[in-house]
């Protein structure tokens, strides 16, 4: 029971630190801004995060497990055999209707600003990444293929990140016709 309610919690204050970040900036995610978002004391906030660092941490580290939930749930839905991680990761950063990609266009942009001071906090999101690579070489899919899709679908989640580039639904869906020719050459 305790450790539930200190989930809750816990999730709580992650919820009022993310709400601070979207509508005020990552500069403003003070310990005292997310409790008081969060409606409990500052030292309610510290008994779970113990600095600004481990509030951005447990944000990282949240994002990294619900971009593992959804990745699991695509690699699920995809045949055995050369392709399936690449097919799956395609799937996943090019959908542009399911609620991933929003939460994380808001979110993601000003933690990695503030993860950028120090780059250990980006560790969750490296490792999921390296899984994804090393699970299309396990799948047998070719290495320079597999940098070939990694580097594009990530250039595209940054553009959308940080606002650089807006490619239409249309210059999209030829790239996702690409990416998946691509992909299925290679798995031939």
């Amino acid at each position: 029971m305790k450790r539930t309610q200190k989930t809750n919690t816990r999730e709580g204050l992650l919820d009022a630190a993310e709400a601070v970040v979207i509508e005020q900036g990552v500069g403003a995610m003070t310990l005292e801004a997310v409790a008081a978002r969060a409606g409990i004391s500052k030292g309610g906030l510290l008994y779970h995060f113990p600095s600004k660092d481990a509030v951005v941490r447990g944000m990282v580290s949240r994002i990294a497990s619900i971009v593992r939930e959804r990745f699991a749930a695509d690699l699920a839905n995809e045949p055995p055999g050369q392709g399936r991680h690449a097919r799956a990761l395609l799937h996943m950063l090019l959908d542009t209707e399911g609620s991933l990609a929003p939460r994380l266009q808001r979110v993601a942009g000003p933690l990695l600003g503030a993860a950028s001071n120090n780059p250990k906090m980006l560790e969750p999101i490296q490792n999921f990444f390296q899984g994804v690579h090393q699970g299309m070489l396990n799948d047998g899919f070719p290495a320079d293929r597999s940098w070939l899709v990694l580097a594009a679908l990530d250039g595209l989640k940054y553009w959308k990140i940080f606002g650089i580039l807006h490619p239409s639904e249309q210059d999209l869906a030829g790239l996702r016709l690409l990416l998946t020719r691509i992909i299925d050459e290679a798995s031939l």
